[in-house]
């Protein structure tokens, strides 16, 4: 993602509204949120390509994509109680690919860009652990 130029931006851009929003602009869509506990986005188009070969769809227009040639990529965050104060946060994809030949490009792009995805999602969800730190923090009027 950062080496398309959004994906560090994604996580890093403060001030630039709710993690939500940023992905949105950068071609997600949201497909279902449990407030405090889950939200789903949702990517579809051409990965392999350099620009991506992204779509942008609605949440409709997602779940309806079917192009041969294509993948679409369902994302979540996920947060879970563990214990009476403690939670973990998760992530997973799911990705389905529309052919033979998407499949076999799929592949190959993702063996080439599967540690730096798990990089990616180490550092949003490092991220998103401060920041709850933080707030949690500044809501019991600890410093920062």
């Amino acid at each position: 993602m950062a080496l398309r130029g959004y994906g560090f931006r994604v996580v890093r851009s403060a001030g630039a509204g709710s993690l939500a929003d940023r992905l949105e602009r950068f071609g997600f869509v949201k497909l279902e949120e449990i407030p405090g506990r889950e939200i789903v986005f949702g990517l579809a188009g051409r990965f392999w390509r350099p620009d991506g070969g992204l779509r942008r769809l609605t949440r409709e227009q997602f779940l309806a994509f079917a192009e041969e040639g294509s993948v679409k990529a369902a994302w979540n965050l996920q947060v879970l109680r563990t214990e009476e104060s403690g939670t973990a946060l998760s992530t997973e994809t799911r990705v389905l690919c529309f052919g033979t030949a998407a499949r076999r490009k799929f592949r190959v792009y993702w063996s080439l860009i599967e540690p730096f995805s798990g990089l990616t999602r180490l550092q949003l969800l490092r991220g998103i652990r401060r920041e709850a730190l933080r707030t949690a923090r500044r809501q019991s009027g600890g410093n920062e």
